[in-house]
């Protein structure tokens, strides 16, 4: 059995590969005499010369030296294997946590994370989906790296940017009685019910507030519903309207399932943001660029 070091084995290898002592020992940052000390106690220790050596040319392996050549080669390697191996075992797994509002996260999360992954392969990822208020707590109590949430503004207890700004859109069945019109007054829309978040939500919130701000102080609530699916689903049974992010009706507005009505004031959209509670590292900066598109 061959005991040689791996350092010995390391330098026997960059003889071979450089084609000389010299170059070995240039390569390898060590006196020449030093690599020829290192090879002549290999061959000691083998009991057998590993070279040929003529004066005036480059020295070459005997079939001992070919043998040992194949060896050092597949050691070395299984030793930097082995090394990477016990390094990343000492090292935590790298992670990302992302919550995201189900009404955009189909939208605007999947490429990103997508291409995050691609870039980051080694990084494992992790996604909750839930309501904006459940992304705000998620946040605030440091359960996950960043989230993803509709917004009016800033949001206190955490610091956050915006990524986009989402329209919002009043949509209705294709056959409600305002689906037609080109354009329909405060009054108009006030004379139908409403199917909305669920209240006390911060999305209820958000779509009531932007309502009033068109003129629509006061309208019947005909439903309350935590999911824009389901909201899309009732809408075309009855003469409710909605008032949900562009990105969630995008399919059944191009497809004709629902109808989009156009107030005469038009509806402030609202902030695409992404917040967090601690400092943003490198990973996750290059997560958020991965998101901002």
């Amino acid at each position: 059995m061959i005991s040689a070091s791996a350092r010995r084995l390391n330098v026997f290898k960059s003889v071979v590969d450089c084609g000389g002592f010299n170059l070995a020992a240039m390569q390898l940052g060590i006196a020449q005499p030093s690599v020829g000390a290192h090879i002549k106690a290999l061959e000691s220790q083998l009991g057998q010369p590993l070279f040929i050596r003529i004066r005036g040319s480059r020295p070459r392996l005997t079939q001992a030296g070919k043998a040992v050549y194949a060896y050092a080669v597949d050691i070395l390697l299984r030793s930097e294997e082995t090394t990477k191996t016990l390094s990343e075992l000492r090292s935590p797994p790298q992670e990302i946590t992302i919550a995201a509002h189900r009404c955009i996260a189909p939208h605007f999360l999947s490429a990103g994370v997508a291409a995050f992954a691609n870039q980051f392969p080694k990084v494992h990822v992790i996604t909750r989906i839930g309501t904006i208020d459940d992304v705000i707590n998620h946040v605030r109590s440091g359960a996950v790296t960043v989230g993803l949430f509709l917004s009016a503004g800033p949001v206190s207890g955490m610091r956050s940017h915006v990524l986009a700004h989402e329209p919002l859109v009043l949509v209705v069945g294709p056959h409600h009685p305002l689906a037609t019109k080109k354009s329909v007054s405060a009054e108009q829309l006030a004379a139908f019910p409403f199917v909305t978040g669920l209240r006390g939500s911060r999305y209820f919130k958000l779509t009531d507030s932007a309502l009033k701000a068109i003129g629509v102080a006061s309208y019947e609530v005909a439903m309350e519903v935590e999911e824009s699916t389901a909201t899309k689903q009732i809408l075309p049974h009855g003469v409710a309207i909605a008032c949900l992010a562009r990105c969630a009706v995008a399919a059944e507005l191009a497809t004709g399932a629902l109808a989009a009505v156009t107030p005469g004031t038009p509806l402030k959209p609202l902030q695409l943001r992404c917040g967090y509670s601690g400092h943003l590292s490198d990973l996750t900066r290059s997560f958020l660029q991965c998101l901002e598109w």
